[in-house]
């Protein structure tokens, strides 16, 4: 890392042999873990990759120790000061940059079928919104801390976990919904798995150019920069890789215009965007909610999303759209006022209204630390089956 990239343009089969792709070191370390010591044991060992604690326990499975040791390092010629400075950029843009997330680059994968079959299988998304959301949140702080790629940081243990979570995905896909592969390639596969790191990334830098950010290209790079890294370490190909910003935004609409339907064609997308909508309505504090401001959600999904993408996912257009952006503008003033914290310069606009809508998210659960599965653990994987 940085790679340049041989491939000259995102074509059908080169996105193709993508989708026939998925993760074969980590496939073969779940495959040894539960043969050799079934489902229950495997699990205990995400304990241990939560302790965020860079000493291998020494009982542990040779495969699983094998596995650590084999994806620990960072990409050969990883720049650290531009790690460090997409992450300061990342965190210095957390609130928006989480609303972002959960108005745009979220319900926008809710698009493609091939994403929302696999996300709806254990209900999480639908019934526990705010769990999931929270584990996405916390993955985002993890892979932005700024000792996060450093040996045994929140990244890398981040990354490694994904990439069992998602063998596990794997096998799990392969009995529930055996027509799956047939139809959409190898589970968790190495085009999905790109395309939900540029909604982590790309459609995060697209929507703070909506909220008028103004980052430099620079500035735009580095955080990007910062994905890039990750996505190694999560086990996507590096010649997969984007090579810049701008190169992401060929791959995200050519994934766009190769796996999202309409409305109609994807129920269960429906049903987790209309999930995550509700889920930040209520998370608004109450006397807004009373004022009938519960819209705010909806219309940064109306704007960040845009007709289109709003459409395809099932998120109505707010009545009164361009009055009401207009009035939004009085609110971060007002808000700010009521709670005497007004400084004469004021906050950003949406740095405010992002706070409405998270103010105490992650103190109201969990005390701001969240344990990031998918779904929760490997035995609740084995559980589907």
């Amino acid at each position: 890392m940085p790679h340049t990239s041989t491939r000259q343009t995102w074509t059908g089969p080169f996105l193709d042999s993508m989708r026939q792709q998925g993760d074969p070191l980590a496939d073969a370390c779940l495959a040894t873990l539960r043969e050799e010591h079934g489902i229950e044991q495997a699990s205990l060992l995400f304990k241990y990759l939560d302790a965020n604690d860079d000493c291998t326990p020494m009982n542990a499975p040779l495969a699983f120790r094998d596995f650590l040791a084999a994806t620990h390092a960072l990409p050969e010629g990883t720049d650290h000061d531009r790690l460090k400075r997409g992450a300061q950029i990342y965190m210095t843009h957390a609130v928006p940059v989480a609303l972002i997330l959960l108005t745009k680059s979220l319900p926008a994968g809710y698009a493609a079928p091939n994403l929302t079959h696999i996300l709806q299988l254990s209900g999480t998304l639908e019934r526990h919104p705010y769990k999931r959301t929270l584990g996405v949140l916390q993955m985002v702080i993890n892979v932005a801390n700024p000792r996060g790629f450093d040996p045994g940081g929140a990244a890398i243990i981040t990354a490694q976990k994904l990439r069992l979570l998602h063998a596990g995905i794997r096998g799990i896909v392969r009995q529930l919904l055996p027509g799956y592969a047939s139809t959409y390639g190898v589970p968790v596969n190495q085009e999905d798995m790109l395309a939900t790191i540029m909604a982590l990334s790309y459609l995060a830098i697209e929507g703070l150019r909506q909220l008028q950010t103004h980052l430099s290209s620079r500035e735009e790079e580095d955080l990007y920069y910062l994905w890039c890294v990750f996505a190694e370490l999560m086990g996507i190909e590096p010649d997969y890789i984007p090579e810049d910003v701008g190169d992401a935004a060929h791959f995200y609409h050519a994934y766009a215009r190769r796996h999202f339907v309409a409305a109609v064609d994807n129920p269960a997308g429906v049903k987790l965007a209309a999930a995550d909508l509700k889920m930040m309505q209520q998370m608004m504090p109450k006397t807004l909610q009373w004022l009938g401001l519960r819209v705010i959600p909806r219309l940064y999904m109306n704007d960040l999303l845009g007709p289109e993408g709003c459409a395809r996912v099932g998120i109505a257009r707010v009545r009164g759209y361009s009055v009401l952006k207009w009035l939004l503008r009085l609110l971060p003033m007002l808000w700010m006022q009521s709670w005497k914290a007004w400084d004469t310069d004021g906050p950003a606009m949406h740095e405010a209204l992002s706070q409405l809508i998270f103010q105490g998210m992650i103190r109201r659960e969990y005390h701001g630390a969240v344990t990031f599965m998918i779904p929760d653990t490997l035995a609740d994987l084995q559980k589907l089956a």
